[in-house]
């Protein structure tokens, strides 16, 4: 099975994070939040493909979709088409609880299968 093929057999992440391929850094989904954040505040949560390094953005290639969890918890998803939109997510969220959380995004290539991020903060 070739690598191509393989990527849409699983969720993709960096093998290691400190010596990322290029093809992971096109494809990791990058969280921007601060680190702690007040339980039943909003705060705004942004999530990049391809901050790392630019993902093609054409007809043949691009970013389908990127969606956001707080743990298991469904929060937001962003439709994306080629060409005309890019994959930058930015969402306001409000957690109710105190505790700490691994928010965690998702996105997929329509060539490269899913890819997850995930960023730990403490709501307070």
């Amino acid at each position: 099975m070739s690598q191509e093929t393989s990527l849409f057999c699983q969720v993709n992440r960096p093998k290691d994070m400190s010596n990322m391929t290029d093809l992971e850094k096109k494809h990791l989904p990058v969280i921007s939040v601060p680190d702690t954040i007040k339980a039943d505040e909003p705060f705004e949560v942004t999530v990049e493909v391809g901050k790392l390094l630019a993902h093609p953005n054409e007809n043949g290639h691009f970013i389908e979709f990127i969606d956001l969890y707080a743990d298991d918890v469904f929060l937001a998803r962003l439709d994306l088409t080629a060409v005309t939109t890019q994959p930058t997510m930015k969402v306001p969220v409000v957690l109710p609880h105190t505790v700490k959380t691994t928010l965690r995004a998702f996105e997929r290539c329509n060539l490269h299968g899913s890819w997850e991020g995930t960023k730990e903060i403490t709501v307070s």
